[in-house]
C-alpha cells in the first residue's frame, strides 16, 4: 500500500528543479579552484542534468586552511560516521 492518499494528484513526466552546485577542484600545485554550475534535478528519479549552454564559473585560487576564524569560503559536509565537518578555504593573493 502506498503512503500517498487517493486524492493526491501526481503529474506525469519529470519534476525538474534548478539548483546551483558549488565544488572545489584540487589543482596539481596543491591549490583549489571554486567551480559553480547550474544543474537541473528530477525530483522523482534523482537524475541530474547539467546545463550545457551555461559554462561553469571558475574562481580562485584558494588554499585549504585550518583557521576557522579567518577564511573566505566554507564547505560543510558529512564524514563517514555521519558527523558534520567543515573545510575552510582562504583566497590566495
Amino acid at each position: 500500500m502506498s503512503l500517498k492518499s487517493r486524492k493526491s494528484i501526481d503529474k506525469v513526466g519529470a519534476d525538474r528543479h534548478d539548483e546551483v552546485v558549488t565544488t572545489f577542484r584540487r589543482e596539481p600545485d596543491k591549490t583549489y579552484t571554486k567551480v559553480t554550475k547550474k544543474v537541473s534535478r528530477d525530483w522523482k528519479t534523482g537524475g541530474v542534468k547539467e546545463f550545457k549552454r551555461e559554462k561553469p564559473v571558475e574562481d580562485g585560487p584558494f588554499e585549504l586552511t585550518n583557521d576557522a576564524s579567518d577564511y573566505d569560503e566554507k564547505v560543510e559536509y558529512q564524514d563517514i560516521e555521519g558527523n558534520t565537518a567543515f573545510m575552510y578555504f582562504k583566497r590566495m593573493a
